[in-house]
């Protein structure tokens, strides 16, 4: 059996905790259907322990925060990230959790001078996408749920570019074993919609965009688990 760590951010936003749960519920949602998996509940913004020994995988979520807020957890994440790199063992990076990803390796992370990216929006993958595991069935461009102000920028040394769109970089694969996504395959319609509320009630955002059905961007975790974690 596989045993796979979970590892938040921070405790969700109330507002959609209340009627949806959080990122970590939608993920095990998506893994429940996975009988050979053991699957741990991390709170890595209260440095919970994480153990690259007995752990296969690691899922990292989003976060409110910012990899370059000046939090110990967040320096903790780093460290435990590299742990993983010398015990060669995959890891899925959402948003935050693909950000810290490329800010730990090398790569650069800012405010996305072009603002918010949210709703459901087209991204585009790379041709070296279609030898990638990840987005193995996936055609040229991918309808996904996103939710963030900050980007990766600039990509660690020798990460393969999977994913872009005019808003900034949108997927990578570093050293074979870690993979970020900018958006969010756990996300469903009713939590999207959910999160435009709330950005619009508190003046972020001007309007509320149509949010259409992104049936398939959930398949990003099936295939981490059925093509990366073996």
């Amino acid at each position: 059996m596989k045993r796979i760590s979970i590892i938040t951010n921070g405790p969700g936003i109330a507002e959609v905790k209340s009627l949806y749960g959080q990122a970590s519920d939608w993920i095990q949602n998506i893994l429940n259907s996975y009988s050979h998996l053991e699957v741990n509940v991390v709170k890595g913004y209260e440095m919970e322990e994480l153990d690259s020994i007995k752990d296969d995988s690691w899922i990292i979520t989003g976060s409110a925060h910012s990899v370059y807020d000046d939090f110990p957890w967040i320096d903790y994440l780093r460290e435990k990230l590299r742990e993983m790199k010398k015990a060669q063992k995959p890891v899925l990076g959402i948003c935050f959790g693909h950000q810290l990803i490329a800010d730990t390796f090398g790569g650069k992370v800012e405010l996305n001078e072009k603002g918010w990216e949210i709703g459901s929006c087209y991204v585009n993958l790379t041709e070296d996408s279609k030898d990638c595991s990840l987005f193995s069935s996936f055609n040229d461009s991918m309808h996904v749920y996103q939710s963030h102000q900050d980007i990766v920028v600039e990509l660690p040394k020798k990460a393969i570019l999977m994913a872009k769109n005019d808003m900034g970089i949108q997927s990578f694969v570093y050293d074979d074993l870690f993979y970020g996504v900018q958006f969010h395959p756990e996300f469903t319609k009713d939590v999207m919609e959910k999160y435009l509320t709330i950005r619009y009630e508190k003046g972020i955002i001007k309007d509320i965009p149509a949010v259409e059905e992104c049936l398939n961007s959930s398949r990003i975790i099936n295939n981490f688990i059925d093509k990366i974690l073996k």
